[in-house]
């Protein structure tokens, strides 16, 4: 019998005993497509998303670990602004067509051109952009290291294979069926670990949040150009 098993049959004895009545039930477990259905229809109802990430990157060939912390704004379709605040400040932006990368403290901008070079599909996702259950096979991930044991952790596998994405996890919260965690490995056995706190949605994020000019000075470099 497993520990928690056990730990529930206990404190339920105890309650009896003392003439008190037990605690109510967990709500039964939904199966996969309802928690995909639930999902889809939560991302559906959000035109934007704005929430505290903190990401950690774990290399398997050094066994290094780095965290980063910053807040990610998403908006309808396919916008997205990541401003990192630590360890260093930098800014990944897109209007949904261009994406840049600008890195004040070296006085550096990267510009790539989305059209020929997709969003990850978990990504895209995120962004308003594709179904879940057309993007991806979905199952229940089998000990996950992450979340907690009311979560739902799903594991996705893209139906268009990415060389780069071994395998990925989302962490459902059970009450309110938003992704609040990411949990992506590569090819190489990396890490890529992204957990959203204070989660908003419809905060109404204004359009120029989601597009870039050069500051003054700054050298920008057309990563298109460099293919």
């Amino acid at each position: 019998m497993r520990p928690h098993m056990t730990l529930s049959i206990a404190l339920f004895s105890l309650a009896v005993l003392a003439g008190e009545p037990p605690v109510a039930a967990q709500p039964a477990r939904l199966d996969v497509p309802a928690v995909v259905e639930r999902v889809q229809k939560k991302y559906d109802g959000a035109a934007d998303f704005r929430a505290v990430f903190n990401q950690t990157l774990t290399n398997a060939t050094f066994k290094r670990r780095s965290s980063s912390t910053g807040e990610v704004l998403l908006k309808k379709p396919g916008r997205m602004r990541w401003n990192y605040k630590t360890p260093e400040t930098k800014t990944y932006v897109s209007d949904g067509d261009v994406l840049w990368l600008y890195e004040p403290e070296d006085k550096q901008a990267f510009k790539q051109d989305l059209k020929g070079s997709q969003l990850p599909a978990a990504l895209a996702f995120l962004t308003g952009k594709g179904k879940l259950s057309e993007e991806f096979d979905v199952a229940l991930a089998k000990d996950p290291p992450v979340g907690t044991s009311r979560d739902y952790v799903l594991a996705l596998s893209p139906r268009q294979p990415q060389a780069q994405v071994k395998s990925l996890l989302f962490v459902v919260d059970p009450d309110s069926f938003f992704v609040r965690e990411t949990f992506i490995v590569d090819a190489q056995g990396n890490t890529n670990d992204i957990l959203f706190t204070d989660v908003k949605i419809n905060v109404r994020l204004p359009e120029g949040t989601f597009h870039f000019t050069p500051p003054a000075g700054v050298r920008v470099v057309d990563t298109n150009k460099m293919k």
